[in-house]
């Protein structure tokens, strides 16, 4: 005969077992999955991942919301995540800079993206674009070469920042062609493309989105765009690779990425729900639209896919002697 402390010691545990069963086959829906961003609003990463939260949530799979955590080139909201209960209630919108380029230019994180988080999904992906000013006279990427090539250091090149996957694809690009150009970083992309469109600074590497009324309005002109393919905006732009210059690619990315420890059976259903949102065709032209091209994957493939990058990108900024101050 049980006794009645017995029996109930044997009722909480049963109830505590049932409780975690629940919860588990009911994740993501048993409480709000936030998903940090180190982006503020506004930006194309930003109106991704939004409307992936949106898709979830009206599909019923729970309640999905946005923190914006800029700051420190990544580290911050990727800093957070690193120290996030790993329930899989708090994921990374994991991008280029804080998972595979920041470990390599600052050596006292914290944390190392290998080890301490864990992928789930690619989300989206877009190239790099190279355009000029209507001063310098260059109307192709054959045009920048023969003159860097001609007079080295003379041209000058815009980035949104020291160390931003936009620097490091001109790093890559000047690496591939061995010629020398001089890095001009601007706090962010806008400046960068004010100063191209006035003639004040050669060239640039920069945000597709961001330099698209531009193109369009013919204040500056797009040289090159630095994917495998054209994107469908500039679909009469080479690619770097089919101006001549091949084995050249330089993607930016968002990916979602958690706390190392969460359940693998939860990484996989979180990773299976966000990939039939990527393979819709209305979410695919709605990100085309906003200059980014949705792309999956499964957890397996991401970690792979992060550590050719972390070798790719180590890679440039080695050769290129990269320091932050």
């Amino acid at each position: 005969m049980f006794t009645s402390a017995l029996r109930s010691l044997i009722a909480l545990g049963l109830g505590a077992l049932i409780a975690t069963l629940a919860a588990a086959q009911d994740y993501p829906a048993d409480k709000p999955v936030k998903f940090v961003l180190p982006f503020p609003p506004g930006g194309s990463a930003d109106a991704v991942t939004r409307e992936l939260a949106d898709k979830l949530q009206s599909q019923g799979h729970g309640i999905f919301i946005i923190e914006n955590k800029p700051g420190a080139a990544g580290n911050l909201a990727t800093g957070q995540v690193v120290r996030a209960v790993p329930d899989g209630h708090t994921i990374l919108v994991g991008v280029t800079g804080a998972l595979v380029i920041n470990p390599e230019l600052y050596p006292n994180l914290g944390y190392r993206p290998e080890t301490d988080l864990t992928p789930i999904s690619m989300l989206a992906q877009a190239p790099v674009v190279i355009v000029a000013s209507r001063e310098s006279g260059l109307t192709s990427l054959k045009d920048l070469v023969q003159r860097a090539k001609a007079k080295p250091g003379e041209l000058s090149y815009a980035t949104n920042g020291t160390g931003t996957s936009h620097h490091l694809a001109g790093e890559l690009f000047k690496q591939k062609t061995g010629i020398f150009m001089v890095n001009i970083p601007y706090n962010g992309t806008p400046g960068a493309l004010q100063d191209i469109g006035g003639g004040r600074v050669d060239l640039g590497f920069l945000d597709l989105t961001a330099a698209l009324p531009m193109i369009q309005s013919g204040r500056i002109v797009a040289l090159a765009t630095t994917g495998s393919a054209r994107p469908s905006a500039l679909p009469n732009v080479p690619t770097v690779a089919e101006a001549g210059y091949p084995g050249y690619e330089a993607m930016t990315w968002i990916s979602l990425v958690a706390p190392k420890g969460m359940k693998r059976e939860n990484i996989a259903k979180l990773s299976g729900l966000v990939n039939a949102v990527l393979a819709d065709e209305a979410f695919k032209k709605s990100t085309a639209a906003k200059g980014m091209e949705a792309v999956g994957s499964t957890p397996e493939a991401m970690q792979r896919f992060l550590a050719g990058e972390t070798e790719k990108w180590r890679g440039v900024i080695r050769g290129a002697n990269i320091r932050l101050n």
